[in-house]
């Protein structure tokens, strides 16, 4: 049994997918440099290939093929005791929809396209071809992974490029033909799987779930069998944290590249693998020939493993010849030795959470991109519209350095949301609210919560139809006190549809927000009903719970082929400060209402306010936190004058508050990491009662606190290069 996995946080992978000689001929291939390059990197975590993407194996197998270059050597025979001695995690790594082996020999076994042609790999520099697993391949697979679970006993095993492409082989036509059947389609699929893109999109989400079925059904059955050989292996697959959360829990721990860079990828990760583990691999920390600064290696090691992963690079750092670039382990060794500095502060802790932000696989499903990719991992790195609005939640939580975590809808339960005491509720483009999360909700706000939502949160059904009189699901409709009437999508074709007029510049929420403009919104946005009167100011003569934050202002003109202004998006039509509309109009062209329900309130915006987070949209990120400056009372938040620089993430671990703080200057900067201010550390007394602060990375000092009459606590941070570590008791 190992459980290795569970606290191995410096990983890494020796990247090197090789093709036959005369090009990779593995001549100089030598176990001792191997070990002197694991010390070099103080590694304690090594993915190491058993099956690469040119589907050659890198031990003796009985079924496919072994790399020529190899000859008669066994590699991982070789390197196994090693690892076993250094006490260093053999992660047996094997590479699934990629392998230009088996499909050339075996052409029966090809993922085919539409037209017939086989469907491969397609990136600048690599074409690999591509088998289906619906075809004989499967079982070559799973003989294949017996072969390595059982001669060489791995701690852990990484699947590579998981998934099911879209695949028109007679298999797969058969298996859509069979699942979807005219009775139950009402002749939807008369000609079996569509092939069109336009067929394609009209049916994403049947689509996508007919492959997430198959991808399922394969991981099912490969864990079934492995476990037979040996129940305690540790098995993930590539971007685990991006799959269903049926697919995550097949697996005992996952591991996922970056997808919104290393520090909120990392978060992301931490919160949808609860128990599992996480660990996060970038390849873009390292150039190997080209180098980056080693402030870049520390920086990523430090926001991987701060956000609560275990940190993991891989790189090309393989000769054709077998031997290695040495510089290499030099520097990932240099990021590695501080980890190993603070280990003891990365176990053992739950983190800290006054925000929470409702993640939903059904909302994956439920609006897809603009177009549905045939290659299983350019699909799930591609993501959808609820991750896009997903990852501009976590863009505008972060920059207001209140504490914040992701919440799977599965997770949001009455219980849990009161257990872990937030106080802020996110729905990034939830398109679907289920009866249970919107019971939820309603508990949470009339309990003094604050819920925020936007655009067309809560506006389908499971099946992605609309509720009745296309209007919101009736609780999120109570809660909001608002109906739907429809998209505005008159100024589409601007980057900026609208512009809000802020009714109120003296409400705290607009109080970093410059008050003599006009703050631009995405190029399309919703009307809606306000279900009460409402008067010339922004408040209701009827329900007094009610008020409009902001209202829409129309550009001057849209933008067509005969009809534009300039260079840029066609300016507000009134540029009067100053006017006052009149209540009717600031009903039909409400923008941010915001209503109290209960104990609580809600805060709804009319246009789409997460997802422009990713759009350069400047003044949302002031909005944003003044929102939050007003209604949230925190636990813990960080006052910095560089919130775009410093990012900060704190975690309970029994009387202890563990507190993170990065720079992230030297990504940005090409490895330059001056000293920056940190800012203050503001405590409310009445979560926590402190006893000592201590700084305890890079060095060890103690800190001064004040308890103001506001009953916070003050902690001034010291100035900081690239990370630190703070404890309070």
């Amino acid at each position: 049994m190992s459980d290795l996995f569970k606290k191995t946080f410096r990983g890494y992978l020796i990247d090197h997918h090789s093709p036959d000689p005369p090009t990779i001929t593995f001549d100089k291939l030598n176990t001792e440099e191997y070990l002197l390059f694991f010390k070099e990197a103080h590694i304690n975590n090594l993915m190491l290939y058993c099956k690469d993407h040119w589907g050659v194996t890198y031990y003796d197998t009985k079924i496919g093929k072994r790399h020529p270059g190899l000859r008669d050597r066994d590699w991982i025979k070789e390197l196994r005791p090693i690892l076993k001695e250094n006490n260093i995690e053999f992660n047996a790594y094997y590479c699934l929809e990629y392998d230009n082996h088996a499909p050339k020999t075996w052409p029966e076994w090809r993922l085919l396209k539409a037209d017939g042609s086989p469907l491969r790999c397609q990136y600048s520099r690599a074409q690999w071809h591509m088998p289906c697993y619906q075809s004989e391949y499967r079982n070559y697979v799973l003989q294949q992974l017996k072969e390595i679970i059982t001669n060489y006993s791995p701690d852990s095993l990484f699947l590579d490029i998981f998934g099911k492409s879209l695949c028109y082989c007679p298999n797969c036509l058969e298996l859509f033909k069979q699942r979807h059947p005219k009775e139950k389609y009402n002749d939807l699929f008369i000609d079996g799987l569509p092939k069109s893109e336009e067929e394609l999109l009209k049916h994403n989400k049947i689509i996508n779930k007919f492959l997430d079925d198959l991808a399922y059904e394969m991981l099912k059955e490969i864990v079934t069998n492995l476990k037979q050989i040996d129940p305690q292996l540790a098995i993930t697959i590539n971007f685990a944290a991006l799959y269903p959360k049926r697919i995550r829990d097949l697996l005992d721990y996952q591991f996922t590249e970056p997808w919104a860079g290393n520090w909120l990828s990392a978060a992301y990760a931490r919160d949808t693998a609860i128990n599992q583990y996480p660990q996060l691999g970038p390849g873009d920390v390292s150039e190997v020939y080209n180098y980056r600064s080693e402030n870049i290696y520390k920086l990523a090691a430090a926001e991987i493993v701060a956000q609560g992963c275990r940190s993991f690079i891989y790189s090309g750092s393989q000769h054709p010849d077998g031997t290695l670039e040495h510089e290499e382990a030099k520097r990932i060794g240099s990021a590695y030795a501080e980890v190993k500095k603070f280990e003891e502060y990365l176990t053992d802790r739950q983190v800290i959470a006054d925000i929470g932000i409702i993640q939903s696989d059904l909302a994956d499903l439920l609006r897809s991109p603009q177009t549905l990719s045939v290659n299983a991992i350019a699909r799930v790195k591609k993501g959808s519209l609820h991750r896009d609005a997903l990852l501009g939640a976590m863009k505008l939580c972060d920059y207001s350095k209140y504490s914040w975590n992701i919440i799977p809808e599965q997770q949001a339960t009455c219980n849990y949301i009161r257990s872990r005491g937030y106080k802020v509720l996110i729905l990034p483009d939830v398109y679907h609210v289920s009866d249970q999360l919107a019971a939820t909700l309603k508990e949470f706000v009339v309990n003094g919560g604050t819920l925020i939502t936007a655009g067309e949160s809560g506006l389908l059904d499971e099946s992605g139809n609309n509720y009745k009189d296309n209007d919101f699901h009736p609780t999120i409709k109570e809660l909001l006190s608002i109906s739907f009437i429809g998209i505005e999508d008159k100024f589409a074709q601007s980057e900026w549809g609208a512009y809000l007029k802020i009714l109120n510049p003296n409400d705290e929420i607009w109080r970093y927000t410059p008050s003599q403009t006009f703050p631009p919104v995405s190029s399309i946005h919703y009307k809606i009903k306000i279900n009460s009167d409402i008067n010339s100011s922004g408040d209701q003569s009827k329900n007094k719970n009610q008020k409009v934050l902001a209202t829409f202002i129309d550009p001057v003109t849209e933008v067509t082929s005969e009809k534009w202004v300039n260079w840029w998006s066609p300016p507000p039509a009134v540029c009067e400060i100053n006017m006052h509309n009149s209540a009717h109009d600031n009903a039909a062209a409400a923008a941010i209402v915001e209503n109290k329900f209960g104990q609580g309130r809600t805060i709804y915006s009319a246009f789409n306010l997460f997802s422009m987070e990713n759009k350069n949209f400047h003044l949302l990120d002031n909005i944003f936190k003044g929102i939050l400056d007003k209604h949230l009372n925190f636990k813990l938040r960080l006052v910095t004058s560089s919130p775009h620089i410093v990012g900060i993430v704190s975690y309970e671990r029994k009387d202890q508050i563990i507190v993170h703080l990065l720079s992230h200057l030297a990504s940005r900067c090409n490895g330059d990491a001056p000293y920056i201010e940190a800012g203050t550390l503001e405590v409310s007394f009445q979560w926590r009662k402190i006893k000592k602060v201590s700084l305890v990375y890079p060095q060890k000092n103690n800190l001064n606190f004040e308890l103001t009459k506001d009953e916070i606590y003050n902690i001034t941070l010291p100035n900081f290069n690239l990370h630190q570590i703070v404890i309070i008791e």
